[in-house]
């Protein structure tokens, strides 16, 4: 992505220490770090060219927020974005949180019940849920 959520996130929380951006898209990358530095120029970001889907991080995190992929070319594979919430499973510390945005037809329920003590949506609207 361009980093939307990373954006709204550093805009909205006082006392964030660290915001980390993965991205496995180089240009998408690139885009993000664009966008942080002209909306939030004071944001304590860090920025990883780095897999998900296939590349486990050394860091342990309170808070993972995502929008993964569902496509590859155009053909959809919803495996991508479970590979992803498996790897946010493992960079969560005890006691942190996987704030997941996704079309509303993905069948992301099953490996999050699988990963995590508990899951719910939050919101969901025609197209999306949270």
């Amino acid at each position: 992505g361009w980093g939307y959520l990373s954006a709204e996130l550093a805009q909205k929380s006082r006392g964030l220490t660290r915001l980390d951006l993965y991205e496995a898209d180089h240009a998408a990358l690139e885009a993000a770090r664009d966008n942080l530095a002209e909306n939030c120029p004071n944001a304590p970001a860090r920025f990883f060219w780095h897999d998900l889907a296939g590349e486990p991080v050394k860091d342990k995190y309170d808070l993972v927020i995502m929008n993964p992929p569902f496509h590859e070319g155009h053909a959809a594979d919803p495996a991508l974005g479970q590979a992803m919430i498996k790897t946010a499973a493992s960079a969560l510390r005890g006691g942190g949180r996987l704030m997941l945005v996704a079309n509303r037809g993905l069948p992301y329920e099953p490996v999050l019940a699988a990963n995590f003590r508990e899951s719910g949506e939050t919101c969901r609207n025609a197209r999306f849920k949270v």
